[in-house]
């Protein structure tokens, strides 16, 4: 299942942050039975930036058919940086189709970024996805942008590509390309590729095996600064259906 939500992975709304939580929990596209799935988990990601500004970041969520909670905490080794809390809820809501279009929150620091999205059932194998995402500041706005396209073959194996505009940084795009290959009992393997302007380039392999989830990223770029950095990911998830 596919959720169109941000936390564990990143690559959907930044230039070279992975997206395996972000379209890993729920989807359009499933069987029926995943309509009363239930999956939670937490995670430990481990940010190795070149400055310094290194960063330990804990997560722990929640996900249903409708609606999913999550928190995270930026905890950062430098004394001097912010550390905080990023809070989220989202509503997940299908129709007759199956399609599905969301709505969600997250804080961050300093400012609150809002979601509204689509994932649009085109096919018997295609899922259109749209995006609109303002992050709003005490004093300004700014909207990311995100247009994508999944391809399903099997029960859970699935390809995508994904265009994102991000304002911030000189006006910052970032081409995500996806393939997932998993089994019917929910483990998988997921590689991604994230070309973007200002010749930045990120990559990322994800995998989860019965409970237990990892993966390590290296981006040269992430959202508007040009750090260079590498992210370690350890998490432990359930999943059942009622």
């Amino acid at each position: 299942m596919k959720l169109p939500f941000q936390p564990l992975n990143r690559f959907a709304t930044s230039a070279a942050t992975s997206l395996a939580l972000v379209l890993a929990l729920a989807t359009a596209a499933t069987p029926a039975s995943a309509e009363t799935a239930r999956r939670v988990g937490g995670m430990f990601r481990y940010w190795e930036a070149e400055t310094g500004s290194d960063l330990r970041d804990y997560i722990v969520y929640w996900a249903q058919n409708r609606f999913h909670v999550q928190y995270e905490y930026w905890d950062y080794v430098a004394p001097e940086s912010h550390d905080h809390a990023r809070p989220e809820i989202g509503i997940h809501l299908r129709d007759f189709r199956r399609s599905v279009y969301t709505a969600q929150w997250r804080h961050e620091y300093r400012r609150n970024r809002y979601m509204i999205g689509t994932d649009q059932v085109v096919g018997d194998h295609w899922v259109a996805r749209a995006e609109i995402s303002p992050i709003v500041w005490s004093d300004s706005t700014e909207v990311v942008t995100l247009v994508g396209a999944d391809y399903y073959w099997g029960s859970y194996n699935y390809a995508s590509a994904t265009v994102i505009r991000d304002p911030r940084g000189g006006d910052f795009w970032s081409f995500p390309l996806r393939v997932r290959l998993a089994t019917e009992s929910d483990n998988w393997v997921q590689a991604t590729l994230a070309p973007a302007t200002h010749r930045s380039l990120g990559w990322a392999l994800d995998l989860k095996y019965r409970r237990a989830r990892a993966g390590i990223e290296r981006n040269s770029r992430y959202d508007f600064t040009t750090d260079d950095n590498v992210i370690v990911t350890l998490g432990y998830e359930l999943f059942w259906v009622k």
